[in-house]
């Protein structure tokens, strides 16, 4: 049997509508209604695709330890910005924001460092910092000037704060024995 374009068909079956549609590189032939990658890796007609996560190179040491400095920058930040907030009056009443600044700021920076470095004894970093820069800006100046002033709102605050970051780190240290205690031996 003959077909239109002249070659025989020992099969039999019906002659073709044209030529076989091409196919991509690496992917489905036009018209079939399949989303393949194409040859260079992406997808075709916006399909998402996940890739793998790419390594760099980085460290995770050097990750927890660069953490563990920001952290640490961000308490001492923390700490001058709230000696400045002590005298903070709203007319003639104290306003005192810092007090409760402090408090949470310790125990979240407390917490944030001992999960982002992994280590105990880092989440006392950012307490110890803090509380060395608000020693230092309570002590006097040659010239008399007094940041933190010991005032009822300055001492509650040099108190509040540091109990607050020893509270952070122990929440840690007991999340930490009751995870372990939990796990199935």
């Amino acid at each position: 049997m003959r077909t239109r374009n002249g070659s025989s068909d020992p099969a039999g079956s019906p002659p073709a509508a044209g030529p076989a549609p091409a196919r991509r590189p690496g992917g489905a032939a036009p018209g079939s209604g399949r989303v393949e990658p194409s040859g260079d890796g992406r997808h075709q007609r916006g399909a998402a695709r996940r890739d793998p996560p790419v390594d760099h190179g980085t460290d995770p040491v050097v990750v927890r330890a660069l953490a563990g400095v920001l952290v640490a920058v961000a308490a001492a930040g923390l700490a001058l910005v709230e000696c400045f907030l002590v005298p903070l009056r709203i007319g003639s009443v104290p306003f005192p924001i810092t007090i409760l600044l402090a408090m949470a700021g310790n125990i979240l920076l407390a917490r944030l460092a001992v999960r982002q470095t992994g280590s105990i004894a880092a989440g006392a970093v950012p307490v110890a910092l803090w509380l060395i820069v608000v020693i230092v800006l309570s002590l006097p100046r040659a010239e008399g000037d007094l940041i933190v002033p010991g005032s009822v709102t300055g001492l509650v605050f040099l108190f509040g704060g540091t109990v607050a970051g020893a509270f952070g780190v122990a929440s840690e240290i007991t999340r930490r024995a009751r995870s372990v205690a939990a796990t199935p031996r």
